[in-house]
């Protein structure tokens, strides 16, 4: 393809199609399997049927996220549609936002690399098909940042409107996945890596803004949460008690004593009755997930893992179908042989694009050089506090607390990736030709192991 077709072909892929495209893939993808539930949406698809029912379950988790399912179900019945099609809508939601995020740094061509990069990464796209709480709170905690980032002009409270807005758009990230913390450690940090003061003074008025903001977060928690609690009533845990009973009996004619028991059973539910105790619940609980016996684990479930060729970890079958196919070679009415061949039509599997993770490896020292040396732009900030506030604390998590992660918990960490790839060559290549080969190239191969990974296998079929 020569250089001209290759720009043409390029200016006419805007966010939209990106956008419509993916969207297309989503609506294929979430009607398979149309009668069993994928992964984790085994404990969430309950949890949003007790919820429209009144019921509390899965407190571990807040309720928002269950809540965009029950939505779902509510709008369009408890089927495959109405389990995912409101995380197919946050998927397309959190690529426009992400989009103007990119933008802002970038510009629109290679904002709309980041959106394909993001949005063709299989990690990203299957939880953005199924009935999970990632990205719901994905959307917000964009929503959050690009509200940020936007600022605008006018204030209230001497606070520009925006940062309210931001606040209380991380506050429903938070409510949807407790995960959130991370975006919003990173925001913190980032916002204070590019304040500048140059006196004591000026320093206070922006920390009784900044606590005045936490206090406004704080209520956009624990005051749904707190309502929740009250109406739904769920338990923290379960106290079982068994009382049995001796019950003796005589018989004054035979002179004889009969013995009996009687056994009742009472159930003693722990509630949790408001939003600060159920947040210690939802941290108790977290925080309880330890790696008890090394057999039952494999690579994946250490952080380090992920961004490593070796040992790196294997895919994890979320949901694989299984169909058997005889083939039978005959000459004339004799057969000659019989062979079995194993199909999958349908292949959900939770894996990242190891291209974009590995992109790590040369995002980080690329920004971090370009601070230390003062040549660092906002984007350079900017992506390193995202990747490190959201992927350190895995590394800690798991080697330090010995608590079990899972791959998926990188998806907070890939879109900073998606911006960082377009980003780090066009800084490096200079030259147009070189740098739109190695653009393509790239995209390419996303392109190739999204397909390889397409949960829907038509062939197999």
């Amino acid at each position: 393809m020569s250089q001209n077709a290759l720009s043409r072909l390029i200016s006419v892929i805007d966010a939209k199609v990106v956008i419509l495209a993916l969207f297309a893939l989503h609506l294929l993808a979430i009607a398979f399997p149309s009668k069993s539930l994928v992964f984790d949406e085994a404990f969430y698809v309950p949890a949003a049927r007790d919820f429209l029912s009144g019921v509390g379950s899965n407190p571990e988790h807040p309720f928002l996220g269950k809540a965009w399912v029950a939505l779902g179900i509510f709008l369009f019945g408890d089927n495959w549609f109405g389990w995912r099609i409101i995380t197919v809508i946050f998927s397309m939601l959190s690529l426009l936002v992400f989009y103007f995020i990119a933008k802002r740094f970038l510009g629109e061509r290679l904002a709309v690399y980041s959106t394909a990069l993001l949005g063709f990464e299989v990690i990203f796209f299957v939880h953005g098909s199924l009935a999970l709480l990632e990205v719901p709170s994905i959307f917000f905690a964009f929503l959050g940042f690009w509200l940020y980032l936007k600022r605008g002009a006018r204030k209230f409270l001497k606070i520009p409107v925006f940062y309210w807005l931001a606040t209380i758009s991380f506050g429903l990230s938070y409510l949807s996945k407790e995960t959130a913390a991370f975006f919003i450690i990173s925001l913190v940090f980032f916002y204070i890596a590019m304040a500048k003061y140059a006196r004591y003074r000026d320093l206070v008025p922006k920390l009784w803004k900044g606590l005045l903001l936490v206090l406004v977060l704080a209520t956009v928690y624990l005051v749904p949460v707190t309502i929740y609690d009250q109406r739904y009533h769920p338990s923290s845990s379960s106290e079982v008690s068994v009382t049995v009973t001796v019950v003796q009996t005589q018989d004054p004619q035979l002179n004889t004593t009969y013995t009996s028991t009687v056994t009742s059973t009472t159930t003693k539910k722990n509630l949790i009755d408001n939003g600060i105790q159920h947040l210690l619940f939802t941290v108790s609980y977290a925080s309880g997930l330890k790696i008890t016996n090394k057999s039952t684990v494999d690579t994946g479930n250490y952080a380090w893992n992920w961004i490593l060729p070796r040992p790196g970890y294997p895919a994890a079958p979320y949901y694989v179908e299984n169909t058997e196919v005889s083939h039978t070679t005959k000459a004339g009415d004799q057969i000659i042989n019989v062979t079995t061949e194993t199909k999958h039509p349908i292949a959900w599997y939770g894996v990242g694009t190891l291209p974009i993770w590995w992109s790590i490896w040369v995002i980080v020292p690329f920004t971090a050089y370009n601070i230390v040396r003062r040549r660092g732009k906002a984007i350079d900030y900017f992506l390193l506090i995202w990747i490190a506030g959201t992927y350190l604390p895995m590394i800690y998590i798991s080697a330090v607390a010995e608590r079990i992660v899972y791959p998926f918990y990188f998806i907070q960490t890939v879109p900073a990736l998606a911006i960082g790839i377009p980003y780090l060559l066009n800084s490096l290549l200079k030259d147009k030709i070189i740098r739109n080969i190695a653009l393509a190239a790239f995209i390419l191969v996303v392109l190739a192991i999204f397909l390889i990974y397409f949960p829907v296998r038509v062939t197999q079929f």
